[in-house]
C-alpha cells in the first residue's frame, strides 16, 4: 500500500481539472464571446473598482503611518539604550583618570619635589608620571608649582615636553589652586588637541606647593562612536559641543535643532554637560515604505486572486461537459496509478522485512565477532593462569604431604606439641593456596562469559585488577614494570563488566607485544575523573606506531602483527562506542598512549 494514495490522487486529479480550465471548448468560447455587457453593468462596475482603489489607498495611508510611528518608536528605544551605555562607557573612562591626580596629591615624592624642588626629584616624578600616563593611556600628566611652573611631566623626553612651561594663566590651574581641585575642557597650548584637564591641588604642612594635572582624550571614544549610524554629542552649560563623532560639529552650537532627528540627552558625569544621541528618522521613512509595498503587492496579489477566481467561477459551467469526459479518463489514470503504487508499496514493505532481518543477523554476527575474539585473547591468557595455578598447586602438595607424615607421627604417639602447630600452619596455608586459585579461575570464569550488551555502574578499579591478573604471568615472562596510579574503589563508570575487562586485557596485551624488544619495558596507567567523565590511559616506552598505521588505526583487518586479524581495536572502539564514550590513541617515538573516556556513573 503506498504511503500517500489520497495525496497523489488529488494531485493528479487538479492537474487534469488545471489542463482543462485552460483548454475549453470551442462552443462554449464562441457564446462567451458573443456576450457583452451592457451600459448600466459597466457603470456600476467601475464604481466599484474606484471604491476599492479608494479603500486601498486608506489602507496604505494607514499601514505607512502605523509602521512610521512603530519604526520611531523602535529607535528612540533603541538610542536611549545605546545613550545609556555610551553615557555609562563615559563615567567609567572620567572615574579612572580622575582618581589618577587625588593619589599623586597624596604620593610622598611629589609633596617633596614640590615643597623641596631639585633637578633630580623633578626628573624621578617625570618617569613615575610616564609610567603612570600609559597605564592609565591618559594624555598628559603634569606637575606644575604654586608659581604656574612645570616641574615634571609624563612628556618629559619628548620635543614637545611641559616641563618649564609656566601654566599659571590657566583656569583649571588657578582654580585648583584656590579650591582644591578643578576641571576644564580646552584646547592644549602644545598639542592643539582638545581634551578635559582634571587638577587637583597638592598640600605640604598644611599650605599649597603646587598642582597635579591630568589632561585626558577622548579621541578613542568619539572614534567609536562615529562608526554607529548616530550622531553623538557631548554640550557644555552653554550648549557649545565639546565632544562629539562627527569633528566638523565641535566647538558648535544648535546641532540639537537639526530637523529629521530623536534627540535622546541625558546628564553627563561633568558639571554643566550633557550627552545626547541623534538618531535620523529616515531608517523609519524606509520601514514605513518597505512594509506600505509590502502590503500594495499583497492588494495586488489579493485582487488579481479575486479577479481569477471570479473569472474561474464563470468558466465553471463552461467546462462542465468536458470535465465530465476528463474525470472518466481521470478514474481509469488512477485505478492504473494506484494499482502501481500498492504493487511498489508491496515490494518497499518486503524490501523493509529483509533489511531487518539483515540487521538481526548482523548484530549477531557482530557479538559471536566480539565472543570470539574474547576467546582468542583467552587462550593467549590460558598458558599463563596454568602457570599462575601450578604454583600454588605444587605448594598444597608439599604441604598436604607433610601434614601426612605429622599425622602419620601423631597415631604412632611421638608427634609434639610443634607438630600439631605446624600441622595447623600447613592446613591453612593450603585453604590460602586454595582461595587464591579459586580467585583466578573465577576471573578466567568471568572473562570467557558472553556479554549481555547491558550497561550499568561498573567499579573501575575491580575491573582493572582483573584484567591486570588475567595479564600477570605475561608481565612476568616480557619483565614488563607496571606502574599504575591509585583508584579510588568508589570511582565507577557506566559499561558493562566483562566488555570493559574484554578492552583493557586487548590493550594491556598490545603494549606487552609491543615490548618484546624494549630493553626496559614499563607500562604505565593512569586515570583522571572528572565530574562526568572518566579517562584512563595505558601508556608503553615502546616504539610507538608508524604514520600509515594511526592513520588507518581503528579499520577492520588493519594490523601489524604477523597472525592478526586486525580486529581487536575496532572492536574494542566499537564497545566504548556503546557505552556512550569512546577510544583514542596517541603516538611518537617514545612509545603509545591508548586513553579511554568512559561516561563517569552518578553517586
Amino acid at each position: 500500500m503506498s504511503l500517500f494514495p489520497h495525496t497523489s490522487t488529488v494531485i493528479y486529479a487538479d492537474f487534469h481539472t488545471s489542463v482543462a480550465a485552460l483548454s475549453p471548448d470551442p462552443a462554449a468560447l464562441a457564446a462567451r464571446t458573443q456576450a457583452r455587457p451592457s451600459a448600466p453593468g459597466t457603470w456600476r462596475r467601475w464604481a466599484v473598482v474606484g471604491l476599492l482603489a479608494l479603500a486601498a489607498a486608506t489602507s496604505l495611508l494607514a499601514v505607512y503611518d502605523l509602521t512610521y510611528r512603530r519604526a520611531a518608536a523602535v529607535l528612540a528605544r533603541d538610542a536611549r539604550v545605546t545613550a545609556q551605555l555610551q553615557m555609562a562607557v563615559l563615567q567609567s573612562e572620567l572615574d579612572k583618570q580622575r582618581s589618577a591626580p587625588v593619589i599623586l596629591a597624596d604620593d610622598s615624592d611629589v609633596i617633596q619635589a614640590l615643597d623641596a624642588p631639585s633637578l633630580a626629584r623633578s626628573l624621578a616624578i617625570s618617569r613615575k608620571l610616564a609610567k603612570l600616563r600609559s597605564e592609565t593611556k591618559s594624555a598628559a600628566i603634569y606637575m606644575i608649582d604654586a608659581a604656574g611652573r612645570t616641574l615634571s611631566a609624563s612628556n618629559y623626553s619628548a620635543p614637545t615636553s611641559f616641563v618649564g612651561s609656566n601654566y599659571a594663566f590657566r583656569q583649571y590651574f588657578t582654580d585648583a589652586l584656590r579650591n582644591g581641585q578643578a576641571e576644564q575642557f580646552a584646547l592644549g597650548t602644545v598639542s592643539l588637541r582638545p581634551g578635559l584637564y582634571i587638577a587637583h591641588r597638592v598640600e605640604a604642612a598644611g599650605r599649597p606647593v603646587g598642582v597635579i594635572v591630568i589632561k585626558v582624550e577622548f579621541g578613542p571614544m568619539e572614534a567609536a562612536w562615529g562608526r554607529a549610524r548616530t550622531t553623538t554629542i557631548v554640550t557644555d552649560a552653554a550648549g557649545k559641543i565639546l565632544l562629539t563623532s562627527a569633528p566638523a560639529l565641535r566647538f558648535q552650537t544648535g546641532a540639537l535643532a537639526l530637523p529629521d532627528r530623536i534627540v535622546t540627552a541625558l546628564p553627563a558625569p561633568v558639571d554643566g554637560w550633557r550627552l545626547s544621541l541623534l538618531t535620523p528618522l529616515e531608517e523609519a521613512r524606509r520601514a514605513a515604505r518597505s512594509a506600505t509595498l509590502i502590503a500594495a503587492l499583497a492588494l495586488t496579489l489579493l485582487t488579481t486572486l479575486i479577479v481569477w477566481l471570479w473569472r474561474r467561477r464563470r468558466r465553471a459551467g463552461e467546462r462542465v461537459a468536458a470535465e465530465s469526459l476528463y474525470r472518466a479518463r481521470l478514474e481509469a489514470d488512477v485505478a492504473a496509478r494506484t494499482q502501481e503504487l500498492s504493487a511498489a508499496n508491496t515490494r518497499l514493505s518486503q524490501e523493509i522485512h529483509e533489511r531487518q532481518q539483515t540487521e538481526r543477523r548482523l548484530n549477531v554476527l557482530q557479538v559471536d565477532l566480539v565472543q570470539a575474539n574474547k576467546l582468542a585473547q583467552l587462550g593467549q591468557i590460558t598458558a599463563g593462569v596454568a602457570h599462575e595455578i601450578n604454583q600454588p598447586l605444587a605448594t598444597i602438595r608439599i604441604l598436604a604431604e607433610n601434614c601426612l607424615k605429622l599425622v602419620a607421627r601423631q597415631k604412632t604417639g611421638a608427634s609434639t606439641l610443634a607438630d600439631r602447630t605446624l600441622v595447623d600452619q600447613n592446613l591453612g596455608d593450603i585453604v590460602r593456596m586454595s582461595e587464591r586459585i579459586g580467585h583466578i579461575t573465577g576471573e578466567l570464569r568471568t572473562f570467557s562469559r558472553k556479554a549481555t550488551g547491558e550497561t550499568g555502574p561498573v567499579s573501575l578499579k575491580e575491573t582493572l585488577d582483573s584484567s591486570i591478573l588475567l595479564n600477570r604471568s605475561r608481565l612476568r615472562h616480557n619483565r614488563v614494570r607496571l606502574v599504575r596510579d591509585a583508584l579510588d574503589p568508589r570511582l565507577e563508570v557506566i559499561g558493562g563488566r566483562i566488555r570493559l575487562e574484554q578492552v583493557i586485557v586487548n590493550l594491556l596485551q598490545n603494549a606487552f607485544e609491543a615490548l618484546e624488544d624494549s630493553a626496559d619495558p614499563v607500562v604505565r596507567i593512569s586515570a583522571e575523573a572528572s565530574e562526568d567523565a572518566v579517562r584512563l590511559r595505558i601508556s608503553d616506552n615502546g616504539p610507538g606506531l608508524s604514520p600509515d598505521v594511526m592513520a588507518q588505526l581503528f579499520t577492520p583487518f588493519v594490523t601489524t602483527k604477523e597472525k592478526g586479524l586486525g580486529l581487536g581495536l575496532v572492536i574494542a572502539h566499537d564497545i566504548l562506542r556503546d557505552f556512550g564514550g569512546e577510544l583514542t590513541a596517541d603516538s611518537s617515538d617514545q612509545g603509545a598512549t591508548f586513553t579511554l573516556k568512559l561516561r563517569r556513573a552518578r553517586a
